[in-house]
């Protein structure tokens, strides 16, 4: 395995969202600055015009493989559904819940449960690589501060159909590749994004890139133990990551109820066929 002394790197040669698919490993012990020539892009969701659903039937049936419909459940009518998901009717006197039992809440919990748990393992595979130190930006970091950093929430807080269901695609270089939290004072914004272009650069780094590689929801599918992901060989990258299910409800019951922890394991099993069954909201027409 190939151990660097020292990386030298100013800014990464492409952006995080257009990774190139032919690395070329590094022969030498250093890597000589090069500069980047566009920003990452990232599309927003419009949070202003398509609202999230705020509740969920978590005893949604998940279809069977010989399904030919998406949208239909066995006993389960489809109006009976959208009433239960839709949004509260402006003049019903009924009132939608907001708290952490929401189901824009316990979302937004699985996103965060799942990024945090994949960074952690990305990290100690890092720690692996053996590099001493590197220079970002003119400034040097050393063994133990060289790992991906956690990002801003952006992404993660946005709840609505269309967001969720793109989220679950992203791969995790892309999610990681976001600007860090403001938290990290002494590091620039696009560190992670340089981090992880070096790694694509290192001859070793390849169980690093593994992971990275890997969309949100198949480390989602692994994370809970599908049988169709965790038993096949393309997926060792991720090892380790499933053994956090098994202890998920006592972790959550460290903060709060039993009722919540269940509630939140049930739609963690399900949460991309309730995403991928939901319509999005139409859009508002502006009017003149």
């Amino acid at each position: 395995m190939l151990q660097l002394d020292s990386i030298e790197l100013g800014m990464p040669s492409f952006c995080s969202n257009h990774y190139q698919s032919d690395y070329q490993p590094i022969q030498n012990l250093v890597i000589e600055t090069y500069s980047l020539d566009g920003r990452h892009d990232f599309t927003e969701s419009n949070h202003s015009e398509e609202q999230p659903i705020e509740e969920i039937d978590l005893n949604l049936p998940v279809p069977q493989k010989n399904d030919t419909s998406q949208t239909e459940f066995t006993n389960t009518p489809i109006k009976t559904i959208k009433n239960f998901l839709g949004r509260k009717k402006k003049n019903s006197g009924e009132k939608g819940k907001h708290d952490k039992y929401s189901e824009n809440n316990m979302s937004r919990k699985i996103k965060v449960i799942i990024k945090n748990e994949v960074l952690e393992l990305i990290n100690k595979e890092i720690r692996k690589l053996n590099l001493t130190n590197i220079m970002i930006k003119e400034k040097r970091y050393k063994y133990d501060e060289i790992k991906l950093l956690n990002i801003k929430q952006k992404q993660i807080e946005d709840t609505t159909v269309d967001g969720t269901n793109k989220f679950l695609t992203l791969k995790i270089k892309d999610i990681l590749s976001e600007d860090i939290s403001k938290n990290y004072k002494s590091h620039p914004l696009d560190f992670n994004a340089i981090l992880i272009d070096i790694i694509y650069h290192i001859e070793s780094g390849k169980n690093v890139t593994s992971i990275l590689d890997k969309t949100f929801l198949e480390c989602l599918k692994y994370f809970r133990k599908d049988e169709d992901i965790i038993n096949d060989s393309e997926y060792d990258c991720l090892k380790g990551l499933e053994k956090k299910f098994e202890t998920l409800k006592e972790s959550l019951m460290k903060e709060h109820d039993e009722r919540y922890a269940d509630m939140l394991i049930e739609l963690m099993k399900k949460f991309e066929i309730i995403y991928y069954n939901k319509k999005p909201r139409a859009k508002r027409v502006k009017k003149n």
